[in-house]
């Protein structure tokens, strides 16, 4: 049996670091590169919400809204943003500010458009409205849904919730939930500022 020198070890141990450190880059290599491959097998082609094709009648509805915002003389919109979901439906965050009152004021909503009137009640009527008063079923303000249709909703239901304190303007909320023939907004209104 024949034994190993000294000098032979030392030389061996010095191969065996250097050898690992070579695998550990490889490894880490290839798990790089594997990270910006794909695999094209069984990917079906999806839209991103910018490519996505949006309901015309809904992003006519979004223009026409903005415009009558914005002309109102009572309010100075400092936001508004737009983000489109899927092709029927889409959220708006807008902040103004109430001139008369000097209240800045945020609105989170939710407009979604149907293929029918009766698909859109059929939606409403299914949502849990339980802490809900119906509010109003004569709207004489869709001007912006008139813009676009060329007439008032037939079908207006409007629900309103207050929550919290009316008197503490920070801590109280409007909920909405409104249809207008075939498109419904699910919004909530909360004061941001007062002066």
């Amino acid at each position: 049996m024949v034994k190993p020198t000294f000098a032979t070890c030392i030389s061996g141990m010095q191969v065996k670091p250097i050898t690992a450190i070579i695998v550990l880059l490889l490894v880490v290599a290839s798990l790089s590169v594997a990270g910006c491959t794909t695999s094209n097998t069984n990917q079906t082609p999806s839209a991103t919400p910018s490519e996505a094709t949006h309901n015309t009648t809904l992003e006519n509805y979004l223009a026409g809204a903005k415009n009558v915002s914005y002309a109102d003389k009572n309010l100075t919109y400092k936001a508004w943003e737009v983000t489109w979901t899927n092709s029927t439906s889409v959220r708006l965050e807008d902040t103004f500010q109430n001139k008369s009152t000097n209240v800045t004021f945020n609105e989170v909503a939710t407009y979604t458009i149907f293929p029918a009137t009766q698909a859109a009640t059929d939606y409403v009527n299914a949502m849990n409205k339980t802490t809900y008063s119906l509010a109003s079923t004569v709207n004489s303000t869709a001007t912006g849904y008139q813009k676009v249709t060329g007439h008032l909703p037939v079908v207006y239901k409007a629900y309103q919730w207050n929550e919290g304190n009316p008197l503490n303007i920070s801590e109280y909320k409007a909920h909405f939930i409104a249809q207008f023939d075939n498109l419904v907004k699910i919004a909530t209104i909360k004061a941001l500022s007062v002066g």
